[in-house]
């Protein structure tokens, strides 16, 4: 029997706002902790961006997409996620299942109500919490360090110490851009290794 190939990159598909900001902080730590590479979209130019999404999915392994904010915003249903998410399906289709697809949600049953054909993928249920997210992470990319979800909180707790630095440092208050996502990747991986190096 062929070896299943291990999972290296996560195409990370979120909303980008303020109120997101504790769960999408419990993204990047849980899957840096699991030692997972992410790709994300929010450091993509609006000119030519679906293309770039496009290769992002083909770049990655798996692809993670949180459907806990589609709701209406001002008004207007929000669609980005369930447009990568279609996206992401397809590549998953044409390459007959070897890109593999987990859906996250906040509450139980809600993905059939509003996604409906998604009825064979079953979602992680976070309760919007870092906890549900990591716990979620650990459940689907479970590595064979056995990295657990009391470190990957300890780490959260860490690195959100340090935002108000990394904010200042980046120049910018929003957590969505590159450059100050590259800097809360190493603070990430700092804290793992105090993680491994506390383990003894």
């Amino acid at each position: 029997m062929a070896r299943q190939k291990r999972i290296q990159s996560v195409f990370l598909n979120i909303p980008y706002d303020g109120q997101f900001e504790e769960l999408y902080l419990a993204y990047v730590v849980g899957l840096a902790q699991l030692g997972l590479k992410i790709n994300t979209t929010f450091a993509i130019p609006n000119q030519g961006r679906l293309d770039e999404i496009v290769q992002l999915i083909q770049q990655s392994d798996v692809s993670i997409h949180d459907l806990s904010r589609i709701e209406l915003s001002s008004g207007i249903p929000r669609f980005n996620m369930p447009l990568e998410l279609g996206l992401a399906l397809y590549h998953s289709h044409i390459t007959k299942g070897r890109h593999r697809i987990f859906v996250f949600e906040r509450k139980v049953y809600r993905t059939q109500q509003s996604t409906s054909d998604l009825n064979g993928l079953d979602p992680q249920i976070h309760h919007g919490t870092p906890k549900g997210v990591m716990a979620g992470l650990r459940n689907i990319f479970y590595q064979a360090d056995g990295t657990t979800v009391p470190e990957m909180l300890s780490s959260y707790r860490a690195v959100k110490r340090k935002l108000p630095a990394l904010r200042r440092n980046a120049g910018s208050r929003s957590l969505f851009e590159a450059s100050i996502f590259k800097d809360l990747t190493v603070a990430v991986l700092i804290e793992k290794e105090r993680v491994i190096a506390a383990r003894g």
